[in-house]
């Protein structure tokens, strides 16, 4: 079989969007990352950070009406909601880190059920089922795999020490398919569709 007669694919995740106010906090806490000029890091860039409910990967194009019509079937299953910035943590943990990550507060049910929800719409169109339970967080920075012990302890010690001010609110009235292209120099995203979640939020915040 030739390139030519390969299927069209799109690498692809769905997301939830972050308010400006969120994304200038994260902003904020990166700048300072940067600044502390650790060794061994790959900060992210700012406006490349979701809160990713499900990843997808190379995904037939011609599989894309079925998804997004499987996708818009739950925006009357679900009502908006509210979240907030958490605190700061590493995977797998801040002694031997590959990540760094801040977490999610608030209505913890809700965004675990939004998840669950996308996930067995997409199991249903034959997507493969996530290996690990669902983990909300927002990735900012990740180790290289040349990183030293050394530098991935340092990582987490002085992640930790950073001014980081938690609470700030983020409110989920809708949720995102967004196609993802890697290039040399970071990912380039694009939605590619949106579905709005019920009119019913709920403003509880920690």
């Amino acid at each position: 079989m030739t390139d030519s007669n390969q299927p069209e694919t799109v690498r692809l995740f769905i997301a939830a969007e972050l308010p400006p106010e969120a994304l200038s906090a994260l902003s904020n806490l990166i700048h300072s990352l940067r600044a502390s000029a650790l060794g061994g890091m790959r900060l992210v860039a700012t406006k490349n950070i979701h809160l990713t409910l499900k990843f997808l990967g190379d995904t037939e194009v011609d599989r894309l009406p079925a998804l997004m019509a499987g996708l818009d079937a739950l925006g009357d299953r679900a009502s908006a909601f509210s979240m907030a910035l958490g605190d700061v943590g590493g995977f797998p943990n801040l002694n031997r880190t590959r990540v760094l990550w801040v977490g999610l507060a608030g209505d913890m049910q809700h965004l675990e059920g939004l998840a669950n929800l996308v996930e067995e719409a997409c199991v249903a169109l034959d997507f493969t089922a996530n290996a690990q339970p669902f983990s909300p967080h927002l990735t900012v920075a990740r180790m290289r795999d040349s990183a030293s012990p050394e530098e991935r302890r340092k990582a987490g010690e002085t992640f930790t020490s950073l001014p980081w001010e938690k609470g700030v609110p983020i409110p989920i009235d809708s949720f995102h398919l967004i196609k993802s292209t890697l290039t040399p120099q970071g990912p380039i995203y694009e939605t590619l569709h949106t579905v709005s979640l019920g009119l019913s939020p709920n403003p509880s915040l920690p």
